[in-house]
């Protein structure tokens, strides 16, 4: 609870510290008195954020409403009767959980029937309030990337942006021994196969960018040394950083490249060489449902002739044609919105796509099911219609 507020409170100052240095119009970098805050490691940069934290702190707690509002909040945290959010795998329906018995957490899982009950049976996969201890590290638990039973398990020492990374066995419940272990730093790995990842990290000097995160991605084989990694993308230094991009059950591999705050490029992996993806600099790839592939846009795009999306729409592509060529996939529209509406998320099943919008400030549920017919013509040239214009692939149902 401290940190968040900690947390919010930096962010209060950094916001400020903004508003005045656009209030002065005429300042250039070279007179610009507060540059040393665009060190973001540097000592006085760090001095200065821990001073004001603390000064922060103190008002906060000095307020008399502190303590009920801190009391409140770390009850509803640690209630009993909290439904445990899952994700299902193969093994089961996994969940991490905090109480004031696991502040660090556990990572378990338990029967779909089990969980269906009023007392769900959990098994612990991995204790990170028992590892810190064992380890006599603060270890803050960052999430996990499994293929099959194998997982790579990011753990943050007190909290940080910078994490290890270790290959853990969630059958066994214990780290590989001689499995992927990468050293602490702020760091992206993906799975390709069960011997290969990707990884994105700093890799020595002139490797990272002005942020401090990496923009030079590898792939990195078992028992490989970090240094003998071979590398298949670099970005910019003046980019935000660069993520690796692993999708349709590892078979297609690339990159994201996070220009900044609001803009990215998508670079897939093909073998004559990478392929730019044609999509906004705002757009964003969100997954696949229903043998198509889910783009969100965040800005009105005009792709070709009188072919245009809206911004807030999300779009889809038939992943197979998609794949044979993804820079003449044909899109179309999944969901428009209107002045008054906005896509929140997503959700898919075996057969069904659900869409959970903002509709002039309530929220509803869309089902969606996968138009065949359109589909069937998408696909063939001599179909007519489906090929003039964009359509929807998929239907409203229910």
């Amino acid at each position: 609870m401290k940190k968040s507020l900690l947390r919010a409170a930096l962010l209060s100052i950094i916001c400020l510290t903004v508003a005045l240095l656009h209030g002065q119009s005429g300042a250039t970098p070279t007179d610009d008195p507060f540059l040393w805050l665009e060190e973001a490691e540097g000592p006085r940069a760090l001095a200065w954020a821990q001073a004001e934290n603390e000064r922060t702190l103190g008002s906060l707690e000095s307020d008399p409403r502190y303590d009920r509002f801190y009391q409140d909040a770390l009850t509803i945290l640690q209630a009993k009767d909290r439904i445990p959010s899952v994700s299902l795998t193969r093994q089961g329906l996994e969940n991490f959980w905090q109480d004031e018995s696991h502040v660090r957490g556990i990572w378990r899982r338990t029967t779909l029937e089990s969980y269906r009950g009023q007392d769900p049976r959990w098994e612990t996969i991995l204790d990170l309030d028992a590892l810190a201890v064992a380890e006599n590290k603060n270890w803050v638990y960052k999430g996990h990337s499994c293929l099959g039973r194998r997982c790579l398990v990011k753990l943050s020492d007190g909290g940080k942006d910078a994490v290890s990374i270790r290959e853990f066995d969630s059958e066994a419940k214990s780290f590989v021994a001689g499995g992927f272990q990468l050293p602490e730093g702020k760091q992206s790995v993906s799975w390709i196969d069960r011997d290969t990842v990707l990884v994105a990290r700093d890799w020595g000097e002139g490797t990272t960018t002005e942020a401090g995160y990496p923009f030079v991605l590898k792939e990195l084989k078992r028992a490989q040394p970090l240094d003998q990694a071979r590398e298949v993308f670099r970005g910019q230094r003046t980019d935000f950083e660069i993520l690796p991009w692993v999708f349709d059950e590892r078979r297609m591999t690339g990159v994201a490249r996070r220009i900044n705050g609001f803009e990215r490029q998508y670079v897939l992996f093909g073998p004559a060489g990478p392929i730019e993806l044609d999509l906004p600099k705002k757009a964003s790839i969100v997954g696949i449902a229903s043998g198509r592939l889910l783009v969100k846009l965040d800005e009105d795009w005009i792709r070709s002739g009188d072919t245009s999306f809206k911004a807030g729409s999300m779009i889809s592509y038939d992943l197979a044609e998609w794949k044979q060529d993804p820079l003449r996939a044909k899109p179309s529209v999944v969901f428009e919105p209107n002045s008054r509406q906005a896509l929140r998320g997503f959700g898919s099943t075996r057969n069904f796509l659900v869409l959970t919008i903002l509709d002039n400030v309530q929220s509803k549920g869309i089902r969606l099911q996968v138009r065949s017919r359109c589909l069937a013509c998408h696909t063939s040239p001599a179909a007519g219609e489906c090929d003039r214009k964009p359509i929807s692939h998929f239907r409203a149902s229910g």
